[in-house]
């Protein structure tokens, strides 16, 4: 089950609108008991494992090959 659309601070569980992506994961966390998966290099935090991975690919690894350049 997919909690976001397009608009990413959606949930699309129960509908409801949010300022932040940071407000919508508090928000999955707590309402809908949802287990947030963190990125090991920054902290950051996701709701889909996939977003997560995304993330460390595109922000940290393009950091390291940089870096080597």
């Amino acid at each position: 089950m997919n909690i976001f659309n397009r608009n990413k601070n959606n949930c699309e569980e129960c509908k409801e609108k949010f300022e932040s992506y940071a407000d919508l994961i508090h928000h999955a966390r707590h309402a809908h008991h949802r287990t947030i998966v963190k990125c090991s290099g920054c902290g950051k935090e996701f709701i889909h494992e996939k977003d997560r991975l995304h993330h460390e690919r595109e922000e940290h690894e393009r950091k390291v090959k940089d870096r080597y350049r």
